[in-house]
């Protein structure tokens, strides 16, 4: 005799079939190494590259509400191999291929625990509503501006309030995971959800919120003039003797600071 007992339900699963509220979505973020800007300022567009966890897509990369994006830490970098990000919101968002709770790349990296990385990547694909993204948050974080400041509700507590039982090891292992300690391993990567898209995103005013750039870049005048012209939101963080990682919270602050100009609540 088979027995027909509960099967463990995908993330998307559990979000779609729940009574969560839908949290207002923040803007999503790209981040990209400065260097970047002359070829996105010369083609009109954040462009879509070769993908190596998905082979054989171009996809384009947004973090939602955050700057989480990280490459390897660098000693000493140069100017160009620092970060910029493209704070961006979309009156009708460009379509959807894929989001995650986390880093995807970070993901098929082993860059986090066995606990989340034992199931399959699709396990947490929750694309197909968008309004997924802000039962997420709701579930994992309660509030947008929680999100922002990664100040995740408690592993237990949302157990007990959402009634999670073992067969929910993937929607428990995501609410883990958001509550680690940052780490070179274990960074904002964890606890950021990503968005990804499989065109070019065209750079125009009634997308672009703000760009965060490094100070030095203001020296290029032509340059500066036409970011001007993109968004009046331009945020610049000083160059210090610094390692690459040192500089992603001085960008975290500036993305915060574009939300205010904006008149953005979180």
């Amino acid at each position: 005799m088979v027995l027909k007992i509960p099967q463990p339900p995908s993330l998307k699963e559990f979000l779609e079939a729940s009574n969560l509220e839908v949290a207002k979505e923040p803007p999503w973020v790209h981040s990209a190494s400065a260097g970047r800007i002359w070829d996105f300022v010369n083609a009109g567009k954040i462009i879509a590259f070769p993908c190596n966890v998905f082979t054989g897509e171009n996809l384009c990369y947004f973090f939602v509400g955050r700057p989480a994006y990280k490459r390897d830490d660098i000693t000493n970098p140069g100017d160009w191999e620092l970060p910029m990000a493209f704070v961006m919101r979309f009156p009708k968002p460009p379509k959807i291929k894929r989001i995650f709770p986390f880093d995807s790349g970070a993901f098929a990296n082993k860059r986090f625990p066995t606990y989340i990385t034992m199931f399959k990547i699709n396990r947490f694909d929750i694309s197909g509503d968008q309004r997924n993204i802000g039962r997420l948050i709701s579930l994992v974080y309660r509030t947008p501006t929680q999100y922002f400041e990664r100040r995740p509700s408690g592993h237990e507590e949302i157990k007990r309030e959402h009634d999670l039982l073992p067969r929910h090891q993937e929607i428990l292992a995501v609410s883990k995971l958001a509550l680690e300690n940052a780490s070179h391993q274990m960074d904002d990567r964890a606890a950021a959800i990503e968005v990804s898209v499989e065109e070019d995103i065209t750079l125009l005013q009634e997308h672009l919120v703000g760009i965060v750039m490094p100070e030095e870049y203001e020296r290029e005048k032509e340059l500066w003039a036409h970011l001007k012209s993109l968004t009046p939101n331009l945020e610049t963080y000083r160059i210090l003797p610094s390692s690459l990682h040192g500089y992603y919270a001085r960008v975290s602050d500036c993305v915060d600071r574009i939300y205010k100009k904006a008149g953005i609540q979180l």
